[in-house]
């Protein structure tokens, strides 16, 4: 296998998980950043939207609007963050809660699919090889950044 190859397919099996997650969730009438936004609060509730923006990876303006409409339907709130008060913090609502954990369930299913007739052994050493190619490459970028400034 080339490098190319296993590029290609580690793309190809995050845009496919991705996609059947989306297909599993349809029903619940969120996108998968809306879920992200939920996963990420449910995880470490009470950010800035700009902190949450980099946790999903999207733009400001972006996680505005996807707030905006997770706060008309009630699964997030904002308030202001009492340590900067131009700030606002985004808190996930009681409401939103029976969602996570539906999102959760879904994310199971979406796993046990993706990593059926996976033996436990190569799982641990695919999941060891991922964990190192991230550090690799979070070290390379801090690198990188450390040199332009």
């Amino acid at each position: 296998m080339t490098m190319q190859n296993l590029g290609l397919m580690l793309h190809d099996a995050a845009r496919l998980m991705k996609s059947e997650f989306e297909r599993r969730a349809k029903g619940h009438r969120l996108s998968l950043m809306q879920w992200r936004t939920l996963g990420a609060l449910a995880r470490s509730d009470g950010m800035s939207q700009v902190a949450l923006a980099a946790r999903v990876e999207a733009s400001p303006m972006t996680m505005s609007d996807i707030i905006d409409r997770l706060e008309g339907d009630g699964l997030v709130s904002r308030e202001t963050d009492p340590s900067d008060g131009r700030a606002k913090l985004v808190r996930i609502t009681q409401a939103a809660q029976p969602i996570v954990e539906e999102m959760r369930g879904i994310a199971t299913e979406v796993y046990a699919t993706a990593l059926a007739g996976i033996a436990p052994e190569d799982l641990d050493g695919l999941t060891r090889a991922l964990q190192q190619i991230v550090t690799n490459l979070e070290a390379n970028t801090a690198e990188k950044k450390e040199n332009v400034a």
